[in-house]
């Protein structure tokens, strides 16, 4: 769990560096952020490292700057611990709408707030807890320069996690031998994706056998070994 208030070396950060954004406390008490936020990032490749707030005449990699209308909620979900982030310019739903593809595709939870890190990662990209800079620099606006490429190359810069239920699993698989209790853990955060969990539940009895030619459990009607392979196999592996 993260301490979700803004300190004072916070507000003097955002300030200075996005002055466009403001601070505002809502009626029911909680604190959020909103208004236009302006970025620019360069990214050399994966691996590499990224720049944020590149000088001018940096020529390293993609160079993006781009800007988005945003609300930052200061209060965590049933999806995350971090601070809850909305596109609240519609720019997102239109880009689904035009790709054909669903919210979630771009890492959009149910609840409409962005998907910025996959849940069992978020203790170890914030190490030293919540600050504000680091929230920024580290999660947020990769977030949304990987929507501005995705946008425009209809690809993703760097390598993705699946969506829900899917990236837990995906996360899981990467962490070598499963012991006991990595999977005593993973079955409790899958538990949690209510939505998800009955279609993974059904796969999961040993009667229905799944297989690379059945339909994907993220609900698209393709053969999961080219959807989502990788979740594939760790369901058989679970």
């Amino acid at each position: 769990m993260f301490d979700l208030i803004l300190k004072d070396e916070d507000k003097k950060w955002l300030r200075e560096h996005y002055p466009t954004l403001k601070i505002r406390k809502r009626d029911d008490g909680v604190s959020e952020i909103i208004g236009p936020f302006t970025f620019t990032m360069a990214f050399q490749g994966e691996g590499k490292p990224y720049v944020i707030n590149p000088m001018p005449d940096y020529t390293e990699g993609i160079k993006i700057e781009d800007n988005y209308q945003i609300r930052i909620e200061l209060r965590g979900s049933e999806f995350s611990d971090l601070p809850q982030v909305y596109e609240t310019g519609l720019r997102l739903k239109k880009v689904a709408e035009n790709k054909n593809i669903k919210p979630t595709d771009l890492h959009i939870n149910p609840s409409g707030a962005a998907c910025l890190c996959i849940r069992p990662e978020e203790t170890s990209s914030l190490p030293d807890g919540f600050r504000l800079e680091s929230f920024f620099n580290i999660l947020l606006v990769p977030f949304f320069y990987a929507q501005s490429y995705f946008e425009k190359n209809n690809s993703w810069p760097w390598g993705q996690y699946s969506h829900g239920a899917g990236g837990l699993i995906e996360w899981y698989l990467g962490k070598g031998k499963l012991t006991v209790e990595l999977l005593e853990d993973l079955l409790q955060r899958l538990q949690k994706n209510v939505n998800e969990w009955a279609r993974i539940k059904t796969v999961l009895d040993p009667k229905h056998q799944i297989k690379g030619h059945h339909s994907c459990i993220c609900g698209k009607m393709e053969k999961m070994r080219n959807c989502h392979p990788e979740v594939l196999r760790g369901l058989w592996k679970l």
